[in-house]
């Protein structure tokens, strides 16, 4: 058995059942082996859980660089709009993000020093990204802080992917959008 077979079943686990609701013992019958044999790999859940959430965080570091490096070229209002929604498009569709963002959001108590931390590097990837961005350009505040509006921006969005059915998000996304890009213009 991989330890990527291994690691795309917790992942599924942690995503429908949470990080209490997770049982070492179902990850293993899923994947076709025993406990013993799972425990070769990963001594223990916390193990597996910080092993899933370290690559998560680079596979969505590499995710930022990538965007960024393709898109170079636009527009920014396009290309900053177009990685909103690039970002709900990955929530909801690659089990790597939901489990990214939800474990953000809700932390399991053992594990909350070390989220807090891997996502703070996460977080640097792309407030470094996006203030590059910024700083090509003139706005009404700094780039510094249009980062920091647009950061907050994301993540108020994602917490509507958690709470607010597909259909309305579009609405709020397009809503907030608007508000935010016309507040940071020249005047």
């Amino acid at each position: 058995m991989s330890k990527e077979k291994i690691k795309k079943i917790a992942i599924k686990h942690f995503n429908q059942y949470g990080y209490e609701g997770t049982k070492m013992a179902q990850i293993a019958e899923d994947a076709g082996m025993r406990k013993q044999s799972l425990s070769y790999h990963y001594s223990t859940k916390k193990d597996l859980f910080f092993e899933l959430y370290k690559e998560v965080i680079e596979e969505e570091q590499a995710f930022i660089n990538h965007y960024f490096e393709v898109h170079v070229e636009e527009l920014l209002e396009v290309q900053l709009y177009n990685l909103l929604t690039e970002h709900k498009n990955r929530f909801l569709t690659n089990p790597n993000v939901t489990f990214l963002y939800m474990f953000s959001f809700f932390s399991p108590l053992e594990a909350y020093e070390f989220i807090s931390s891997q996502y703070g590097i996460y977080l640097g990837t792309l407030k470094e990204a996006i203030n590059a961005c910024f700083a090509k350009h003139t706005f009404r505040r700094s780039s510094e802080e249009c980062t920091i509006a647009f950061v907050t921006l994301l993540d108020g969005l994602d917490i509507q992917l958690v709470y607010v059915p597909n259909h309305m998000y579009e609405k709020v996304q397009q809503i907030t959008w608007d508000i935010f890009w016309n507040g940071i213009q020249m005047k």
